[in-house]
């Protein structure tokens, strides 16, 4: 046996055992990076205040590797971290946000992703609330059995603080004629009286005849209110007395109406609304849909800064 044969013979086990070795060995896997975590303190913020969004990053792979960490909002890239993370492990990682638009925005890293909501700063603001055009058609007075004219109002904001309510009228009779008090109510949503005052008809124009321009004819009165807070549906309402030839008009429009109504005083003195429109159906103003009263809301209402 010669030398080269010897070598063979020794050499080649050693390499089928180093083969053998190299290909049982496992294979090492890249890295992997999962976001497990992800969230946002506090969830409601005011436009120009600061969220945090905190969030857990693992890498299931293998090796160790570096991972842009990015932060979107509304799918678009706002920001981005790099981290070094080694197999098996996490990192927490912790963005700053803020957002100078108003409403809900989707916040997301990775797969992971929750909601924001940013909302504008309320500051005050004064207001009139009016559904009228300025411009009346007629003053009516009631018929029977309707003693009050109602106004369904909606405020514009979570609060309104009403601080004064205007009518448009006048008081219809002969020379010297003088009416009593009239009573103003405020009632909630629900029709029930969140404030009431009485108010003198001696502050309305006297008119012995009524021409055809009735704008010349009524005058607009305001009665100060004591900054009364109101939220949602809230219902204005005139009580006038019972009816007669002679007494208070209620300027009236004529526009598609969704806001007007009359009521009734009961025999316990309690307001409620006319179930049926008290006017005949040979005249404007006895369809409903097209009258609308002439009372208006002032006061400061919360409304966003935006």
């Amino acid at each position: 046996m010669n030398i080269k044969t010897i070598w063979s013979a020794i050499l080649l086990p050693a390499l089928i055992v180093i083969t053998i070795s190299t290909a049982c060995r496992p294979a090492t896997l890249p890295a992997r990076f999962e976001v497990t975590y992800l969230e946002i303190s506090p969830k409601e913020i005011n436009i120009g205040e600061t969220a945090n969004v905190n969030v857990k990053v693992m890498n299931t792979g293998g090796t160790s590797s570096i991972y842009g960490v990015n932060l979107y909002v509304d799918d678009r890239k706002v920001s981005s971290k790099l981290i070094t993370l080694d197999p098996g492990y996490s990192q927490s990682v912790v963005f700053s946000l803020s957002v100078d638009e108003a409403g809900a925005h989707k916040i997301a890293v990775g797969e992971k992703s929750g909601t924001l909501t940013v909302i504008s700063e309320l500051v005050q603001k004064q207001m009139e609330i009016a559904y009228d055009t300025g411009v009346a058609k007629d003053c009516l007075s009631l018929v029977k059995p309707s003693t009050g004219y109602v106004v369904r109002f909606i405020s514009p904001s979570e609060q309104l603080s009403i601080s004064k309510v205007s009518i448009f009228g006048l008081i219809y009779g002969s020379p010297g004629f003088h009416i009593a008090n009239s009573d103003l109510q405020i009632w909630d949503e629900d029709q029930k009286v969140l404030y009431s005052t009485s108010f003198s008809g001696d502050q309305f124009p006297l008119r012995t005849r009524i021409g055809a321009n009735i704008d010349s004819t009524g005058a607009w009165v305001d009665i100060e209110i004591p900054d009364v807070k109101v939220s949602g549906d809230f219902y204005v309402n005139i009580y006038t007395g019972i009816p007669t030839g002679q007494g208070f008009r209620m300027g009236a429009v004529d526009m598609p109406n969704t806001h007007s109504d009359t009521s009734i005083r009961g025999e316990n003195g309690i307001d409620y609304l006319a179930p049926d429109w008290p006017y005949m159906p040979a005249y404007w103003y006895g369809d409903k849909n097209r009258v609308n009263w002439m009372i208006r809301v002032s006061g400061n209402a919360m409304v966003s800064q935006q």
